[in-house]
């Protein structure tokens, strides 16, 4: 297929692909937040909240990042400065996200409260709008820097490797800061981290000059319908919500089903991120070769098919006759299999169908479509998060009286059965 963009160097992608990292502290949230406030009595640790309440703190927080989504992509489509449409919103965001992420460890309370309760909400509330705030924009750049298909995946394949880069240092280095630093000075590492990586973003990745930006000029009620009316992006986006539900039941989950359902500790529980992240980090360049061979498409319908597989397997921890660690790395390194295509091509396969967009409307508008994607995705989340604490909280997650953390696992293994077979039926084969 012949170039239809600039070449983009790899400078300019390592920094927007490293830039992905400025998010690294939600994995901190959306694993342990849970367990913080809600700890299994095999933890003897303080219980700042009841269960069944923090289910819907989780679902308030994502329901404030879903609603945030399209607002701020369709602000951001229409916003012309010469800082650029996404820049200005990714600082905002950052600074929101940076504060709240530490302070939220610090309930004002010491012990079980509905105070705890409200103080979680609030600071979920904010730190998920500057999530949103930052990251919505921050990804909307990637059409906008070429609209190559080659260069594209080669952009999204960096992003995937500084998830990948997240998910090492929230599955294999968090556990065991947590258990030396605590959840406070965790996340203020993780807040450096962040930092680190945006400065060089905002220097060396530029945005096009504003008199080559087809800004957005449609009101948001037609720029929401349009949107969601084009069966292309729908194709796409009811599968990739319920792979987010199963992920994030999975990663709320894992936390539980080392120290409880397994009997080992907190840090253990990087026996099951640390494969599963070395193994993708090597299926990227197969997976980038692959969508180049056979598209995007089928790449990423083999990814999701096979995902569901090791999620139910990880369900079977302390029921077989085979070590608990054993079985956790298994599946950790199964997961890393299927994870790649999942981690590569959902950016890509964005930019594409804003290619389609603007032939409908004439605009270029990256941002609305990644918060409509965003709106649905994080309120499949927040219901991850209230089907977690409903299954737990009723059906146990004590020792010997585990079925609420095998049940979340087989529910989230489950959703990839629709997953796959609707996305079956997207278009757009490149």
């Amino acid at each position: 297929m012949p170039s239809t963009g600039p070449r983009i160097s790899n400078l300019v992608a390592l920094v927007y692909g490293a830039a992905n990292l400025m998010g690294v502290g939600s994995g901190l949230i959306v694993s342990w937040l849970l367990y913080f406030y809600c700890p299994p009595e095999s933890a003897k640790a303080i219980v700042y909240a009841p269960i069944v309440a923090m289910g819907a703190v989780i679902l308030f927080g994502r329901v404030v990042d879903a609603v945030s989504d399209p607002l701020i992509g369709y602000w951001s489509d229409k916003t012309v400065t010469r800082w650029g449409r996404r820049k200005p919103f990714i600082v905002m965001g950052f600074v929101l996200m940076a504060l709240s992420q530490v302070l939220i460890w610090l309930p004002p309370v010491r012990g079980e409260s509905l105070v705890n309760v409200a103080y979680a909400a609030a600071m979920l509330g904010i730190f998920w709008f500057g999530f949103t705030a930052a990251i919505a924009p921050y990804l909307a750049l990637l059409p906008e820097m070429t609209q190559d298909p080659g260069e594209r995946v080669k952009l999204s394949t960096f992003q995937a490797f500084f998830s990948q880069v997240s998910t090492v240092i929230n599955g294999v280095v968090v556990p065991i800061m947590i258990a030396a630093l605590g959840f406070f000075n965790s996340a203020l590492v993780l807040t450096l981290i962040a930092l680190s990586v945006l400065i060089p973003f905002l220097v060396v990745v530029k945005e096009k000059p504003p008199e080559e930006i087809k800004a957005a000029k449609l009101s948001l009620v037609e720029a929401v319908r349009i949107t969601f009316t084009n069966k292309v992006f729908l194709y796409y986006l009811v599968p990739t919500a319920l792979l987010v539900l199963g992920v994030n039941m999975l990663q709320m989950d894992i936390p539980y089903l080392v120290t409880v359902s397994a009997g080992l500790e907190k840090q253990h529980v990087s026996l099951f991120y640390l494969p599963l992240i070395l193994v993708s980090v090597l299926m990227l360049p197969v997976v980038r070769r692959a969508a180049g061979r056979y598209g995007k498409k089928r790449v990423y319908l083999w990814g999701m098919a096979l995902f569901g597989i090791p999620i139910v397997l990880l369900a079977t921890v302390g029921l077989i006759p085979l070590s608990p660690i054993a079985l956790i790395v298994a599946v950790g390194v199964l997961t890393g299999i299927a994870a790649a295509p999942l981690f590569v091509l959902p950016n890509a396969i964005i930019a594409d169908i804003t290619d389609i967009d603007e032939q409908m409307t004439g605009y270029r508008r990256e941002a609305i479509y990644f918060g409509a994607q965003g709106l649905i995705t994080k309120s499949m989340a927040g219901l991850a998060g209230v089907l977690n604490s409903a299954l737990l909280g009723y059906l146990g997650y004590a020792p010997g009286n585990d079925l609420g953390i095998r049940m979340v696992l087989v529910v989230a293994g489950l959703a990839l059965i629709p997953a796959v077979l609707i996305f079956r039926r997207y278009p757009i084969t490149k």
